[in-house]
């Protein structure tokens, strides 16, 4: 069938259903018109013969149209001529009380506009209403794939981002190798070791991706920790760094630590980047000494802290919290994403996340829940 044909079609369809509903109509006028004056006559010579007429008027104008709505005010308009005003049986128009038609017939023709705008008034707010439900269904749908995109985006970013520490590591590690095995006679102890943190650097890379990977299917590994042992991992992650920056490194776990419930790769990455920007920022500094302290406290029933402190020169002025925002960020070459993941994953943990001055520098913390099945 060409295109021709299928207009064609369309409009004898269209043609077919206006008249089914110009029928429809008509019949819904006779029947309506019908009804009232069988139940009018069955009254036996009423007050008010005119009500139910009325009432006919108004159904068949608002179901079937303006023309159903007029035919019905005829058929009214003769069979109050015939039936109620005297003489009755007859239709001729010089009876006395012929007024009394001219009486319901104009308010009948009102009744019959007035229903006619408010039916076309109702038919218009409907489709407009469903119009733009429809539209607001297709922004949904734009705002739900634009959402997929910008995840998949930010995904990729902190991916980079994520994995740019240990393959930082695994570079400089292997440079260490090559160094330690040129020197004359090569240093193969030194070498082993540093041959050992490529080892080290590289499967935690894999397992940051296995963690991202897993953050769109399923819920993150939870298991029982304690937060002094995982800083403890995080001191040797971070020794060639804090070597090359000329930093020195401070502890202090407190005793007896309730254990905490979570993700290690992901709380012992957060750990890493607040310790990564707190080197970051005080290698920025070519005078003055630059200690970088890591410590746990116990903040009794609330739960258990980890804080980061540096010696460098502090927060930006402005609101604390802007730093945790996604792409907001204070270098030149930052991404601003690392501050905006950890808070993340801290919140997804149960905790909060916080930065504020300190008189040395600048102090990031945060605060896990204490696990319930721990003495």
């Amino acid at each position: 069938m060409n295109n021709s044909e299928t207009a064609s079609s369309r409009v004898d369809g269209a043609d077919s259903g206006r008249q089914i509903a110009a029928a429809w109509g008509y019949a819904l006028a006779l029947l309506c018109a019908g009804v009232a004056l069988a139940v009018t006559e069955s009254l036996r010579n009423p007050l008010f013969p005119t009500p139910l007429f009325f009432a006919a008027i108004v159904i068949t104008t608002w179901y079937g149209g303006s023309i159903p709505g007029v035919i019905a005010i005829v058929l009214a308009t003769f069979s109050l001529n015939y039936y109620f005003i005297s003489p009755v049986g007859s239709l001729a128009l010089n009876k006395p009380e012929i007024f009394y038609l001219f009486e319901f017939a104009f308010p009948a023709l009102l009744t019959c506009w007035f229903v006619t705008k408010r039916r076309v008034a109702e038919t218009t707010l409907r489709e407009a209403r469903d119009e733009l439900q429809l539209r607001i269904e297709k922004r949904q749908a734009e705002l739900a794939r634009v959402s997929r995109m910008l995840t998949v985006g930010e995904m990729g970013v902190s991916i980079a981002h994520e994995v740019n520490q240990p393959l930082m590591a695994v570079v400089l590690n292997g440079d260490a190798c090559l160094h330690w095995l040129d020197a004359n006679p090569p240093n193969l102890n030194e070498a082993r070791t540093a041959v050992g943190r490529i080892i080290e650097e590289g499967t935690r890379a894999g397992a940051i991706v296995r963690r991202i990977r897993a953050l769109a299917k399923t819920s993150p590994q939870r298991v029982v920790l304690d937060l002094n042992q995982l800083a403890s991992e995080v001191e040797a992650l971070l020794g060639r760094e804090i070597t090359r920056n000329h930093v020195v490194l401070r502890t202090d776990f407190a005793k007896n630590l309730p254990a905490v419930r979570g993700d290690r790769v992901q709380l012992q990455q957060v750990i890493v980047n607040l310790a990564m920007n707190a080197i970051e920022a005080m290698s920025e500094r070519e005078q003055g000494r630059r200690e970088l302290s890591i410590r746990s406290e116990l903040l009794g029933p609330d739960g258990v802290s980890i804080v980061v402190e540096d010696s460098g020169p502090g927060l930006p002025a402005g609101n604390p919290d802007d730093l945790f925002n996604a792409f907001f960020t204070t270098k030149q070459d930052g991404l601003g994403i690392g501050l905006s993941i950890s808070r993340t994953i801290i919140e997804a943990h149960g905790g909060r996340l916080w930065a504020r001055n300190s008189p040395k520098g600048a102090i990031f913390q945060f605060q896990l829940p204490i696990y319930e099945g721990s003495a």
